[in-house]
């Protein structure tokens, strides 16, 4: 541990501060990569006579910085990411996990936790870093599921953030529910965050973003929508009554309604994230005749 005065700290983060970048950006960077909690960080100005122990030097953090302002993403840089209530590992070639797609989990829980008894084997399809799979094996603890991606790198990193939860879950490589046969007809959860990007629109992406996460992850195709054409051809490998909630993009529900009515889901529902919009669609199929 490196310890530092709170003053020649904060006279630290005014410099990178004055080279470029967000003050939140570098509250990140010291609460990910040197172990200093973001309240600790809003205290320092009250207590400049204080010290701070630091699990990095600040040359380290400074050349961290700077590769951060070239758009090195700092998630990638630190290797880590902070996702709900755990700390994924993430690298490049791997989606990083956005703070809107931990909303979805909490969709998925609600449908589930109706007091009925707990789901049977539950999937999330292209898994990328394993992070809603997680959240699903620590909300379901008396269940299997299985986390699917066609991506070996996404595959690997999937392994070793699910590694407290592998007698639980599998990891499973393959295009969506090819993976999946031995469940056909029994899954009642299915959740996925596919690539809903318009190819089009890939162009206009924060450079950090464009130039450094996998486009596979984010192309949508030519509408967006291509990933989930291919989801909802998989409709039925879930159990009657079973569940299938995704993200999507920006004015994306309306066409996604269409979609998942023609597919004979049913109980079409939306939900919002944190700003009000429609992010996320849940659909229930149906149960079957004798």
């Amino acid at each position: 541990m490196i310890t530092v005065s709170a003053a020649t700290l904060l006279a630290w983060c005014r410099e990178r501060l004055g080279e470029g970048g967000t003050a939140a950006s570098l509250v990140w960077l010291l609460d990910v990569g040197a172990g200093l909690e973001r309240r600790r960080y809003h205290s320092l100005a009250l207590h400049p006579e204080a010290t701070v122990q630091l699990s990095r030097d600040p040359e380290e953090l400074t050349h961290l910085w700077h590769r951060h302002l070239n758009r090195d993403p700092l998630q990638y840089l630190l290797g880590l990411c902070p996702w709900r209530d755990f700390l994924l590992q993430v690298g490049p070639g791997v989606l990083i996990p956005r703070p809107e797609t931990e909303l979805l989990v909490d969709v998925a829980v609600s449908l589930m936790n109706d007091g009925s008894a707990d789901p049977g084997p539950w999937a999330d399809l292209g898994t990328g870093s394993g992070c809603l799979a997680l959240a699903l094996a620590t909300a379901f603890p008396r269940c299997h599921g299985m986390a699917v991606d066609q991506d070996p790198t996404a595959l690997a990193m999937a392994a070793r953030n699910l590694e407290s939860v592998a007698e639980r879950v599998r990891v499973l490589a393959g295009n969506w529910w090819q993976p999946l046969r031995p469940w056909w007809g029994r899954l009642t959860m299915v959740v996925s965050n596919p690539p809903y990007i318009p190819t089009a629109t890939l162009a206009q992406l924060d450079p950090v973003v464009r130039c450094h996460e996998p486009h596979p992850a984010l192309d949508g195709g030519p509408d967006g929508l291509q990933a989930f054409r291919a989801l909802l051809a998989g409709v039925p490998a879930l159990a009657p009554g079973g569940w299938l909630v995704v993200e999507h993009g920006q004015g994306q529900a309306p066409a996604l309604e269409t979609l998942f009515a023609a597919a004979g889901l049913t109980a079409v529902r939306r939900h919002q994230d944190l700003e009000g919009n429609d992010r996320f669609l849940a659909a229930c199929a149906p149960h079957r005749g004798p």
